[in-house]
């Protein structure tokens, strides 16, 4: 397996070279919360991911050498590009349209959405896989599910949690704060996966703008998204708080912050110099996302030792079979 003579690869890169600081900020807090490991090992427990699994198996095109071959090359760079020696199984499905999706943590899949395929190029959609495999690679959609769990369950699902319902919602907003950070490390995977700014500015034109890109500037894109955030003034900053909230970024701050990134520097020092922080020796996808997840091996480790508090399994989690795929963010931001 090679990569493009223009793109390079990163032997032993470890995920922190892409983890946006914001987000290990915000993960870092919401992990120190009275109650998370709790929750923690609640969806650990869960039996969702083998249903989205058998989901998929049984609603999409999985990708490989006889099927979306082209794409399964893509897939392959993109592993080889981040030395993961076993990449995330890819799958095709129609029914999420415009998006892109990570599933799972013991075993993570990465889904795309025909629509998507059709409209994008190759070196479009090669940012995307990037994007998802960077996520899938942390751990993401571990805390992702965690974040889900409490919007689908809430403190009635829960039992022994100190600080009961107020600790919960509390996890939930930081959750939600983390994952809308979380976008902007897996833009950075996507940079270092497609070495091509312009291709990955270009991509998160599309949800904002549509798919008819010559009339579209990243340039004129990018002065945009530096109008937003230079916007000063209270009224300016009312308008900005007032704003919807998403749990995405918003598409021009995503822009700039890759952009601010390339300035900076720190991708060219990775990209030209090779100076990044390096992980251990394995680079299964399973020991690379043991390595974005920190303590969460303690978590699961303890999982069968936890006492009556996790309240064993809910039984409301067992439809995930006939829902599977609901509540799960997509690359867009919208629900699946």
């Amino acid at each position: 397996m090679t990569t493009s003579p223009r793109r390079v690869r990163f032997p032993g890169i470890s995920s922190e070279a892409y983890e946006h600081p914001f987000a290990q900020a915000a993960l870092s807090t919401v992990r120190k919360a009275k109650g998370f490991d709790l929750v923690l090992r609640k969806v650990m427990g869960a039996p969702g991911e083998a249903a989205m699994r058998m989901h998929h198996l049984a609603c999409a095109v999985k990708v490989g050498d006889t099927q979306f071959r082209r794409l399964n090359q893509v897939m392959n760079d993109a592993a080889h590009t981040l030395d993961v020696v076993e990449p995330p199984s890819l799958y095709v499905n129609r029914g999420i349209g415009f998006n892109a999706v990570t599933i799972g943590f013991d075993k993570p899949f990465i889904v795309l959405g025909a629509e998507l395929i059709d409209q994008m190029n190759e070196d479009e959609i090669r940012f995307v896989i990037g994007h998802e495999l960077g996520h899938a690679i942390s751990g993401h959609a571990l805390y992702q599910s965690v974040a889900w769990f409490l919007a689908a369950v809430g403190a009635s699902g829960l039992h022994g949690v100190p600080g009961g319902p107020l600790v919960l919602k509390g996890i939930e907003l930081g959750l939600q704060d983390w994952g809308r950070k979380s976008e902007l490390s897996g833009d950075r995977a996507g940079l270092l996966v497609g070495q091509d700014l312009e291709a990955a500015v270009r991509t998160l034109m599309m949800l904002a703008g549509g798919r008819q890109t010559a009339e579209m500037n990243p340039s004129a894109f990018l002065e945009q998204a530096a109008e937003f955030q230079d916007a000063t003034g209270l009224r300016n900053r009312i308008v900005k708080w007032m704003m919807p909230s998403s749990d995405h970024p918003l598409l021009v701050v995503r822009a700039a912050e890759l952009d601010r990134w390339v300035r900076e520097g720190s991708y060219s020092r990775i990209v030209h110099e090779g100076d990044y922080p390096l992980r251990g020796e394995s680079a299964s996808v399973k020991d690379r996302l043991a390595e974005g997840l920190g303590g969460v091996g303690r978590a699961r480790a303890s999982l069968d030792a936890a006492d009556g508090a996790a309240g064993g399994r809910l039984g409301r989690l067992g439809s995930l079979g006939s829902r599977a795929g609901d509540g799960t963010r997509g690359f867009f931001g919208r629900p699946q």
